[in-house]
C-alpha cells in the first residue's frame, strides 16, 4: 500500500480505532479534539479485568492509574505487562520501590507499535521501504503517606509519537512529536475501621501534543478520576474467600461526556497460592444519546511473590477483526 499520508492525518486516523480498542469510545468531538489519545488505552491485567475502576486501588499497577496507589507498597516490585489488539501491539515496564518513612518511587517505560511491517511502495507499486509506527512513553513517579489513611503521588511523563523507516518512505510520512504529561492523585480511607477507600486522580495534564505547527497542536486527553474501592464480608464467608468491589467516575476536565467504571473481584487462598477472578463493565454515554458499554473478564494466580494475570475486553471492533483486546501481566516482589 502507498504511504503518502502526513503525520498529521495519520495521527487523526488513529484516534478513533484507539479510543474503541482500549474500550474508552468517546463522542466523535472529543475524539477529534485531542491528541495522544493512546494514552487512555489500558495498562496491566488487573485493572483491565476490574473494567479500569481502579482510582481507589493500591499495589504496583496503580502507578498507570493513580500515583498514590503506590505509597504503601511493602516491598519493591517488578512488572512486565503486555497488551494486543487489531491495531496496536503494546509493552510496559515498571518498577517501584519504598522509600522506608517517605512512600515509594517508580519507573516505567511504554512501547506501543501500530505498524512494524508497512510496507511503502514508490508510484509503479514496487515496495521500497517499510514503515514503523510507535509511541513511546518514559515516566517517573513519587507517592508519600500522610498518616495512617491517606496517601498522594505523582506522575511525570514524556510522551513521543514517530514514525520511522526502514528502507525509503516518502518524506511526509516521517517525522515524531514530543509533549510531556503530569498525572497527580490522592487516597484516603474515610472510616478508620471500614475496609472503604477512596481515590481521586487528574491525568495526562500537559502541553498539547505539536505534530505539525502550534495552531495546529492537539490537546492531550485529560481525565478527571473518582473511584471507590469497598471489601464486602459476609457472615458465612470463609476465611480463604476475599471479595472486593470497585466503581470509578471518568470525564473530561470540563465534566462532560462521564464514564461510568465498575469491577469486581473474588480471591481465593489454597495453600500458598491465591486464585483471582475478576469481572467489569464499562458504561459510557456519548453525547448523541448512543450507549457505548463494554465487559471485561479477568484471571489471576499468586504464589509467594510472583503473580500471573490475564485479561480480555469483550468489544465489537478489535473482536470482529479477528482480535479481541488481549492483556498479560507478570508481577514480581523483590
Amino acid at each position: 500500500m502507498r504511504m503518502t499520508h502526513s503525520v498529521a492525518r495519520r495521527l487523526a486516523g488513529w484516534c478513533a480505532v484507539v479510543a474503541i480498542a482500549a474500550g474508552a469510545r468517546t463522542a466523535r468531538a472529543q475524539v477529534a479534539n485531542n491528541g495522544a489519545l493512546d494514552l487512555l488505552v489500558p495498562i496491566g491485567a488487573r485493572s483491565t479485568g476490574m473494567g479500569t475502576a481502579f482510582a481507589a486501588e493500591e499495589g504496583s499497577e496503580a502507578i498507570w492509574w493513580n500515583p498514590a496507589g503506590v505509597a504503601r507498597l511493602p516491598r519493591s516490585e517488578f512488572a512486565l505487562d503486555h497488551l494486543e489488539n487489531f491495531i496496536l501491539k503494546g509493552d510496559a515496564v515498571s518498577f517501584v520501590a519504598p522509600i522506608k518513612g517517605l512512600g515509594a518511587i517508580g519507573l516505567t517505560a511504554r512501547l506501543f507499535n501500530y505498524c512494524s511491517d508497512c510496507a511503502t511502495t514508490d508510484t509503479l507499486g514496487n515496495v521500497t521501504g517499510a514503515l514503523l509506527e510507535r509511541s513511546i512513553v518514559l515516566g517517573g513517579t513519587f507517592a508519600s503517606t500522610f498518616g495512617p489513611r491517606a496517601n498522594a503521588g505523582v506522575t511525570y511523563r514524556i510522551y513521543q509519537f514517530r514514525n520511522d523507516c526502514s528502507g525509503s518512505c516518502p518524506a511526509e510520512a516521517l517525522g515524531s512529536a514530543t509533549t510531556s504529561a503530569v498525572d497527580v492523585g490522592v487516597q484516603f480511607r474515610p472510616l478508620p475501621t471500614a475496609p472503604l477507600r477512596i481515590g481521586l486522580a487528574l491525568r495526562n495534564l500537559g502541553p498539547r501534543l505539536q505534530v505539525k505547527d502550534q495552531p495546529q497542536a492537539d490537546p492531550l486527553p485529560a481525565r478527571f478520576d473518582a473511584g471507590a474501592s469497598y471489601d464486602p464480608h459476609f457472615a458465612q464467608q470463609a476465611p480463604e474467600l476475599k471479595l472486593r468491589v470497585t466503581a470509578d467516575l471518568v470525564s473530561t476536565l470540563s465534566l462532560g461526556s462521564p464514564e461510568i467504571h465498575l469491577g469486581a473481584q473474588a480471591g481465593y487462598l489454597a495453600g500458598t497460592a491465591t486464585l483471582l477472578v475478576r469481572g467489569g463493565y464499562v458504561l459510557h454515554e456519548s453525547t448523541g444519546g448512543e450507549s457505548n458499554t463494554g465487559p471485561s473478564l479477568g484471571l489471576g494466580l499468586a504464589s509467594g511473590r510472583v503473580q500471573l494475570d490475564l485479561a480480555r475486553i469483550f468489544e465489537s471492533f478489535s473482536s470482529g477483526l479477528g482480535k479481541p483486546p488481549t492483556y498479560i501481566s507478570i508481577r514480581v516482589g523483590l
